[in-house]
């Protein structure tokens, strides 16, 4: 990944996040394959449909920051204590105090 486009993607990410991050979301990942990007967002405990619309949102703000990408917004769940970081995407955007 060139290093712009990472810088690129890390500040459009933590920009559309702002208010969007709950206390039942673990942490955010990401990664960009070409031009498409993908953001993993973990959750502990069940993944509510406003928590799914809230990271539809920040998707959507995502993607007005690049022309012709698509954004692959992935919700999973996966409970404290178990670790998420072998799942995690390459680039680390959030992660919360456990």
């Amino acid at each position: 990944m060139i290093n712009e486009f990472r810088i690129r993607l890390l500040l459009a990410l933590q920009s559309a996040l702002l208010g969007y991050v709950s206390a039942n979301i673990r942490a955010v990942s990401c990664a960009a394959e070409g031009e498409d990007i993908t953001v993993q967002v973990v959750f502990d405990g069940p993944i509510a449909d406003s928590d799914r619309d809230a990271m539809d949102e920040v998707g959507s703000e995502l993607a007005s920051h690049f022309e012709h990408g698509l954004v692959d917004m992935q919700c999973i769940r996966i409970d404290v204590p178990q670790s998420f970081r072998d799942s995690s995407l390459e680039l680390h955007v959030y992660q919360r105090k456990e």
